[in-house]
């Protein structure tokens, strides 16, 4: 009995579901001829209207009508006629850039022609971890440039200037984005909407930071992209400017300058040659001893370091006030980075004897002094005028037979005489008799260059070496020193063993060559 109701049952079910089934099928079906007449009729319809008396139509054509007028009368837009007055104030700003002759000249045009686009703009000078105040100007007078007297923003304040000056990128903000902006904004007055900065780069290294500002809350008050190419102008201008200061002085010169300085020997080394017979043949390091003009002792007062060229990045610790920042200092900001890798050549001879010279005691016996002529060059004391005992007569030496690959012009490039006692360690590789001293000289020219780089720059040395990336903080004093280095090492020294590479990983690295970093391009021997 149950399972004929479950059977009854389950077919009422699925007699009525049918049913359903069967009405949603027959409407849809309505539904779809319905929409189809429907479309087929807008067809039609939409294929027998026109446009042309349509709202859209006369939109359209007044539009085209206007555009063609346009072209034929050959008007322009407001905003075309702008950007192409603004393509002319920077060529003219550019031009005048070009013209000036002095750092000095270059910044106080910058500084005029930067103010055509902005409301007000300010140069601030970078010089020892401080942002300096220097000039400030308006657009409604460009060429009254007035000082700031009283701004110095330390490096670790929170500024748009100091920021600029840190990540070496332009930016545009609003006063109050950083902490300290008051300290700008109360110094130079107004009620700034926009402030933009753009840095002064010169040789990788933030000099200046040019501020600009202005009270109008449009975004386009200041125009950061001319500010930004005048800046970079600017700084090509700059970095022209030291080169040519930087320039070694003509060749002749120097040549005629040194009969001079030769003339300066003690008397007493005249009185002795004029006792003694010019002998028939001279030992042939004599040349090469006239290098040496000044006594040893008088030299070492010359070199002290207060009176040497400091690096580049490194200044005095004395306090920058800002009433001290005048023409002359601001040219020394610029001048600490010079182009050329080739210092003066009086500052390379007081660089070369930092330490004594050796006396060249196997070319000139020390007993032979009082009969034969002393080169004015190697007198580092004056002789006594008292009569010296008569020695037996001692024989020069021969002259030295010719090295192959060895000018006379690489001879004791760092001075020809020997000290008494004093042994040179041994070289790292073997060399003849004739080479030693070559390679001794060169030996000891690369330790003068990596101690002053030392000497200038101990904490970022420091630093170096304790994060492995001493090349990349002092890159460009390193490849100074090496410019150097090669100019004056013989050829056939350098060929052989790379004894600044040497230098800087003892003295530097301390021993560690992982710690000068990764770009450190290593030891470089060249073969000539």
């Amino acid at each position: 009995m149950s399972e004929e109701l479950e059977n009854s049952l389950q077919q009422a079910i699925e007699n009525y579901l049918s049913d359903r089934l069967h009405a949603i099928e027959e409407q849809l079906a309505r539904l779809q001829d319905e929409f189809n007449a429907t479309f087929v009729r807008l067809r039609e319809a939409s294929a027998s209207d026109s446009l042309e008396d349509t709202f859209l139509s006369s939109a359209i054509a007044a539009h085209l009508q206007a555009a063609r007028a346009q072209k034929l009368s050959g008007a322009i837009t407001p905003t075309h006629a702008s950007e192409s007055v603004q393509v002319n104030s920077i060529k003219r700003a550019v031009d005048e850039i070009e013209r000036q002759q002095s750092q000095v000249q270059v910044l106080g045009a910058l500084l005029r022609n930067a103010a055509g686009f902005a409301e007000r703009v300010a140069l601030f000078v970078v010089k020892q971890e401080q942002a300096i105040g220097w000039r400030v100007c308006e657009a409604n007078d460009p060429n009254h440039v007035e000082a700031i007297p009283s701004i110095a923003l330390p490096f670790e304040s929170d500024t748009s200037v100091t920021l600029a000056a840190r990540s070496r990128s332009a930016s545009v903000s609003t006063p109050g984005t950083h902490s300290d902006d008051n300290l700008i904004t109360d110094q130079l007055g107004g009620d700034p909407k926009n402030v933009a900065v753009v840095p002064l780069v010169v040789r990788g290294r933030v000099v200046a930071v040019l501020y600009a500002d202005s009270s109008s809350p449009e975004t386009d008050a200041i125009s950061l992209d001319a500010l930004e190419t005048l800046t970079r102008v600017a700084a090509m201008a700059v970095d022209l400017i030291s080169a040519r200061a930087a320039q070694p002085a003509p060749k002749a010169e120097t040549e005629a300058a040194q009969p001079a300085l030769v003339e300066q020997a003690p008397a007493t080394s005249e009185a002795v040659e004029e006792a003694a017979p010019e002998p028939a043949y001279r030992p042939w390091v004599e040349p090469q001893a006239t290098e040496v003009v000044e006594p040893v002792a008088e030299i070492s007062a010359k070199v002290a370091p207060e009176d040497m060229e400091v690096a580049p990045s490194e200044f005095t610790d004395e306090q920058v006030s800002p009433e001290f920042i005048t023409e002359a200092s601001v040219s020394e900001v610029f001048k600490g980075e010079p182009v050329s890798a080739e210092p003066a050549p009086e500052t390379v001879a007081k660089d070369m004897y930092l330490e004594p010279p050796e006396v060249a005691a196997e070319q000139v016996p020390f007993e032979s002094i009082s009969e034969t002529p002393v080169a004015e060059g190697i007198e580092t004391e004056p002789v006594s005028a008292a009569p010296a005992p008569e020695p037996a007569p001692a024989a020069l030496p021969s002259a030295p037979p010719s090295i192959p690959g060895f000018s006379p012009q690489y001879a004791a490039p760092l001075g020809s005489a020997r000290r008494y006692g004093v042994v040179e360690p041994e070289l790292p590789i073997s060399v003849g008799e004739e080479e030693r001293r070559l390679h001794n000289d060169a030996r000891r020219f690369a330790r003068l260059l990596v101690s002053e780089i030392k000497l200038y720059n101990e904490p970022k040395v420091k630093e170096g070496r304790s994060q492995g990336d001493i090349y990349d903080r002092l890159r460009d004093d390193i490849d100074r020193s090496r410019q150097m280095y090669e100019k004056r090492v013989a050829p056939p020294v350098a060929a052989r063993h790379d004894y600044f590479h040497q230098e800087l990983v003892n003295n530097l690295a301390e021993g560690d060559p992982a710690k000068l970093g990764a770009s450190y391009p290593g030891e470089l021997v060249s073969v000539s």
